[in-house]
């Protein structure tokens, strides 16, 4: 999980909200509502705010398909912030880590969110790093609060799935195969592999 930098809506998103005043989430998805406001919102988070990557797991995600627009404070919770640009998160649609399983298996509850990082506000590379088989750990200077931070968001995001262990530990070894090569050199050979926290951890 990486720092995001919110930019600039969607100019489809502005004007669905201008003209419907929405109050719940499925009605950008109504008939009348201005084509592809939905898809238009995903693509633009996605690619300019996000690089591509899963904004939980940095899985790169290559087809639209393969995504949604999370709320990282649920809708059930916070009904607020359901139009709120800063809480709309594009994330890999995966039961087993990431924002689905935040949702629906974590056991997450509103006061859970004062001790789980938020991508969008803090700088989260700053917590963790990765050991040669792909586990994410709490970095060893954190204090104990942020520690507390750090693993309360590892397990609600699940973020040592094997799965996620598996396409860390295989990033780290194709780095390793690549070592007679310049930084940017792996970089560039490495670009659609996702998991830029990995990468940047074992290039700089």
């Amino acid at each position: 999980m990486r720092k995001i930098s919110k930019g600039r809506h969607s100019t489809l998103f502005d004007t669905f909200i201008t003209i419907y005043a929405p109050t719940v989430w499925e009605d950008i998805h109504e008939i009348g509502v201005p084509k592809d406001a939905h898809e238009d919102t995903k693509l633009q988070i996605l690619i300019d705010e996000q690089n591509q990557l899963c904004g939980y797991t940095e899985i790169y995600i290559n087809e639209i398909e393969e995504c949604h627009i999370d709320h990282y404070k649920k809708r059930s919770m916070f009904p607020e912030l359901t139009f709120e640009w800063d809480n709309l998160i594009v994330a890999r649609k995966d039961s087993l880590f990431g924002a689905n399983y935040k949702d629906h298996q974590s056991g997450i509850g509103i006061n859970d969110y004062f001790y789980i990082l938020n991508p969008v506000t803090d700088k989260v590379e700053n917590y963790f790093e990765y050991t040669p088989w792909g586990e994410i750990i709490p970095k060893p200077d954190l204090s104990e609060v942020e520690k507390e931070k750090a693993i309360k968001t590892k397990d609600v995001f699940n973020l040592n799935h094997r799965s996620l262990k598996d396409r860390r530990k295989n990033i780290i070894r194709l780095i390793n195969d690549y070592a007679t090569l310049g930084n940017l050199d792996i970089y560039s050979a490495l670009e659609s592999s996702g998991f830029t926290s990995v990468k940047n951890q074992l290039l700089t």
